[in-house]
């Protein structure tokens, strides 16, 4: 994945992979937080992207027209903080928090875009991942306000109607009607919950959110549901997808693990290390670059092995941390 990484001098992965980097970046953050090991080579990277990316597309400070995009470096930027802990890198976030404050709608939730158009379920879960997440790491006279926006925004996502009686999440909701409008079901809007609910939970002791979330996993992971085979590996790219249905698998990995170490249940242990055994048996290719080994994953985890980049390796890499966290 890191050879795609500076393609273009401008601290990003690829040559248009903007919102597709944060996830990247995050998901070296959690490799270094399962193995110092990394953080050596990485830390440079974290702070190049840091002061060479925040203006790609004539954007400033990572802010841009979406609020998902802004949510999704947010994230990124606190996780490296986790791992860091630069002050730089969570006033950062808290930047990012505070813009996105900016677009609340009247229905209730945040706007996907800064013109107003439409309730991406997204953009909510993004936002109530970073407040709940900053609320854990502000000081405790700060905290309250944080928290009281994630909880605000997951009782009207609760209540809306974006998840159904299957217990999945749907895209979103139009402004004029505040009603569901767009029914389709992507794999992130499944795992981004899951980590607002652990942010929440962290935050309040309150084992609902946890209790809400196993709801959405156990839909989400069955055999023979719609995002999972019956062979127990995810369905997404199954017949080929671009490259932003290609990374939306990756935060669902990310979710549930969080949600496991938070939650322990043996079906998510299950579903996830089956993934990465996928991964391993049928969507890898090693191939030699300079002297070196090279790991190469395609797009369907079930294979054959597709076109390669860094949307499709920072998709297995994210089901290969998640199943080496919860089983360390």
């Amino acid at each position: 994945m890191m050879r795609y990484y500076q393609t273009s001098n401008q601290g990003l992965w690829g040559d248009n992979a903007w919102w597709q980097s944060a996830i990247l970046m995050t998901s070296l953050a959690d490799i270094s937080s399962l193995d110092s090991g990394y953080n050596g080579t990485y830390f440079g990277t974290y702070a190049t992207t840091y002061t060479k990316a925040p203006t790609y597309g004539g954007y400033s400070g990572f802010i841009d027209s979406y609020d998902d995009d802004e949510g999704w470096w947010g994230i990124a930027w606190m996780t490296v903080y986790d791992l860091t802990k630069s002050p730089d890198y969570l006033n950062l976030a808290i930047s990012l928090y505070n813009d996105i404050s900016k677009y609340k709608s009247p229905c209730g939730g945040i706007y996907w875009e800064k013109g107003g158009t439409y309730l991406a379920s997204i953009a909510n879960e993004l936002y109530i991942t970073l407040a709940a997440g900053l609320a854990n790491r502000v000081s405790m006279d700060q905290k309250q306000s944080y928290l009281d926006s994630a909880m605000s925004v997951w009782d009207w996502f609760f209540n809306v109607g974006v998840i159904g009686d299957d217990w999945l999440v749907v895209d979103g909701v139009d402004v004029t009607t505040c009603q569901v409008n767009n029914t389709a079901k992507w794999s992130y809007n499944q795992g981004v919950i899951l980590s607002a609910a652990v942010e929440l939970h962290a935050a309040t002791g309150n084992s609902t959110y946890l209790d809400l979330a196993g709801n959405i996993a156990q839909a989400t992971t069955a055999k023979g549901s719609t995002f999972t085979g019956n062979n127990g590996v995810i369905t997404d790219c199954a017949s080929g997808c671009d490259d932003d249905s290609a990374m939306f698998k990756g935060p669902l990995f990310r979710g549930l693990r969080q949600l496991q170490l938070a939650d322990p249940h043996d079906d998510w242990v299950s579903w996830l290390t089956t993934n990465a055994q996928a991964v391993w048996h049928n969507d890898l290719n090693i191939t030699n670059v300079n002297g070196l080994s090279e790991c190469n994953t395609g797009y369907d985890f079930n294979g054959p092995m597709s076109p390669v980049n860094e949307i499709t390796q920072g998709a297995a890499l994210d089901a290969l941390v998640a199943a080496w966290a919860v089983t360390s």
